[in-house]
């Protein structure tokens, strides 16, 4: 199960890693303003390599990483809580590899899997968001985690921000693939770091009550 704890880092790595050959190899694709899905979006060139070689294994691995925390953390109701909010982002990424928004990733009209895509998505990055910030508060309470307390909270806060900054430029579609690597990035970070300090962590260390 510790072995799980590194897709924190190799999820994200992975993920981003495709982006950018995807977005390379169109050359009318904007990291500025284009979603990430866009690279995967039905009947699109690479959309494959999107899908099957980002979106699918780095939510796979990112998943795994949420399950890990609820066996290396101190067992708590908390700590399981956020690690289940953490494995279903990973799912919520994986999913939206397999269910492809339409070309462009219209807010509305369009396809049913269309649809789908677009509902997954946001759902996705509040639950990381909320991960965050739970084990932020959590990590006060354990003597070995107390030092990311206060990171994990401010990473919560900003990605928090870039999700509002993200949906205020949907109208528009300004800056939007912009908001959206960032606020990525700040998520991916933070589990890059979590993933690894729980890796290395002691397996001995003492369990709570499920109470707290």
């Amino acid at each position: 199960m510790r072995a799980l704890a590194l897709g924190g880092a190799v999820g994200p790595a992975l993920f981003s890693l495709v982006v950018v050959v995807s977005a390379t190899l169109r050359p009318d694709y904007s990291h500025i303003v284009n979603f990430i899905s866009e690279l995967g979006a039905t009947g699109t060139p690479q959309a494959a390599l999107m899908n099957f070689g980002g979106f699918l294994p780095g939510g796979v691995l990112l998943a795994g990483f949420g399950v890990s925390l609820a066996t290396i953390l101190p067992r708590s109701r908390t700590t399981l809580a956020a690690s289940v909010l953490a494995t279903l982002f990973g799912i919520g990424v994986a999913l939206s590899g397999l269910i492809s928004c339409d070309a462009g990733c219209p807010q509305t009209g369009g396809s049913v899997e269309n649809f789908i895509h677009d509902k997954i998505a946001p759902v996705s990055f509040l639950l990381l968001i909320a991960a965050t910030g739970i084990l932020s508060l959590k990590f006060r309470s354990l003597a070995a985690w107390r030092s990311l307390s206060v990171y994990s909270g401010v990473t919560s806060l900003i990605a928090l921000l870039l999700l509002v900054a993200l949906v205020s430029s949907l109208e528009a579609r300004a800056l939007t693939g912009l908001w959206q690597r960032l606020m990525l990035g700040v998520l991916f970070l933070w589990t890059a770091v979590v993933g690894l300090r729980a890796f290395r962590s002691e397996p001995s260390e003492p369990e709570e009550p499920m109470a707290g």
